[in-house]
């Protein structure tokens, strides 16, 4: 809802400085600045260095802070996270409000301190990660993945009313959609404070019939769950490790546990390079106001376009698929693998395609294609989460987290970098980090192809 108005009041607060520094070149302008005047090079210059470091900003708090808080989910339950994450957010956006309504008085590199509130709660990352640490806590693994396409699924139909939405509010009153956000973030807090606590059932049995008694957890020590010698454990993508201590503080320790786990060293190599290709889709606005004329607010239609494909294959296609396949006794682990290569595919065919675009609909074509790649995530994830001990969630989201969060940080630059190849001679981007991205999504591909699940 607010990404393309906050880049809208950015370049605004920029736009009015610059003028009021060269009131020689606005002196016919006594309220507000023309969108297209803004357009110049010294402005837009200032805006991709005030934006490129307010995501780096806005990273960090998720990166230094994910794993501590996979820790307190662990030992205080998942809602107290999900509830500081929504009131860190809320925080965030306020301060951004502040500032940007005192533009006047206050210089707007303040916006870059907005980042200390997402220190509360760990950012949106990390409440995208107790989300799904809830589904795999609650639903026994032979459906998870289905349950993860439908999660994963609902950003996607929020996306398809958001943008429109925010679009039109934008040409009403530029602040408006900031106070549905705010609205939405409110009612998030209120509702997460409502919910349920999934922490519950790790030390008891399992009252939803989703729950298989495979998937149930007993604290370690206990008579129904021993710990197991290595002699003990099934060899194979199936091995599973006793669950941590709710006592041991060197939480950092399971991680190293995790990354022993036979399959997962495959999920985490597909977790950190499939966001730092994704990351070049942040550039399709730009791309589009360089190469098509768009203006900010037409370029919510681009997301619109990518959350139609999304939509369709997590909230339809994918759960339809799961359900009959599982009905049909294909293993859920074999499903996921094969949904993870089929979707790798064609965000590779994607991206291919956003580098051709020469027409609007063709650039809307091929998001709308890298949108039914979608179900890549929630397949992943549900894999993940089959090869460990359900007492380990928490610490795999978390640390999934920080490693996309790292794959953004490195992807960024560098995908910038590539993007600006063409604008050094003058001409309008040739899309080359689309042709990158699509090179390493194609990689992946090749790599989940050659990957067995051992029996």
């Amino acid at each position: 809802m607010v990404e393309v108005p906050s880049i809208k009041l950015f370049e605004q607060a920029i736009c009015n400085r610059y003028y009021d520094r060269h009131k020689e070149l606005a002196f016919s302008f006594e309220h507000s600045i023309d969108e297209h005047l803004c357009k110049i090079p010294p402005i837009q210059d200032e805006l991709a260095n005030l934006v490129g470091l307010k995501f780096t900003f806005d990273a960090l708090p998720g990166l230094l802070t994910a794993l501590y808080y996979g820790s307190i989910a662990d030992r205080f339950g998942r809602r107290l996270v999900l509830a500081l994450c929504c009131a860190g957010t809320l925080g965030s956006l306020l301060w951004i409000l502040l500032i940007c309504y005192a533009d006047d008085s206050l210089p707007i590199k303040l916006v870059w301190a907005s980042s200390v509130f997402l220190c509360v709660g760990g950012s949106q990352r990390v409440a995208k990660g107790m989300n799904f640490t809830i589904v795999a806590d609650t639903v026994d693994k032979s459906h998870r993945t289905r349950y993860m396409y439908l999660l994963a699924g609902i950003p996607h139909i929020t996306t398809l009313a958001a943008p429109p939405l925010s679009g039109l509010l934008m040409r009403t009153q530029i602040w408006l959609p900031f106070v549905v956000a705010i609205g939405a973030l409110t009612l998030s807090l209120i509702i997460v404070i409502l919910m349920p606590e999934s922490l519950v059932h790790h030390s008891s049995h399992p009252k939803s019939p989703l729950l298989g008694p495979v998937d149930t957890y007993s604290p370690i020590g206990s008579e129904e769950n021993e710990p197991l010698s290595p002699e003990q454990l099934p060899r194979g993508i199936h091995d599973r490790l006793p669950g941590p201590s709710p006592e041991r503080k060197e939480w950092w320790r399971d991680i190293v546990v995790l990354l022993q786990m036979p399959g997962l060293p495959f999920c985490y190599l597909l977790f950190f390079f499939k966001p730092l290709a994704m990351i070049s889709k942040a550039f399709v606005y730009q791309y589009a106001s360089y190469n098509f004329e768009w203006g900010l607010s037409q370029t919510t239609w681009l997301r619109f376009a990518q959350a139609g494909g999304s939509t369709i294959a997590t909230v339809a296609v994918l759960p339809l698929m799961s359900s009959v396949l599982n009905r049909r006794g294909l293993r859920a682990q074999m499903l996921d693998l094969n949904v993870i290569r089929f979707s790798l595919a064609i965000a590779a065919l994607g991206f291919v395609l956003l580098q051709l675009s020469f027409r609007s609909w063709m650039l809307l074509l091929s998001l709308f294609i890298c949108g039914l790649s979608e179900g890549e995530e929630p397949a992943l994830q549900g894999l993940a989460t089959s090869l460990i001990d359900r007492a380990y969630h928490a610490r795999l989201f978390t640390s999934v987290a920080v490693v996309e969060i790292v794959a953004k940080l490195v992807g960024g630059p560098m995908m910038g970098k590539l993007f600006s190849i063409a604008q050094k001679h003058g001409q309008g981007s040739g899309g080359i980090c689309f042709s990158v991205a699509a090179g390493i999504l194609f990689t992946l591909m090749v790599i989940a192809c050659i990957q067995r699940i051992k029996h």
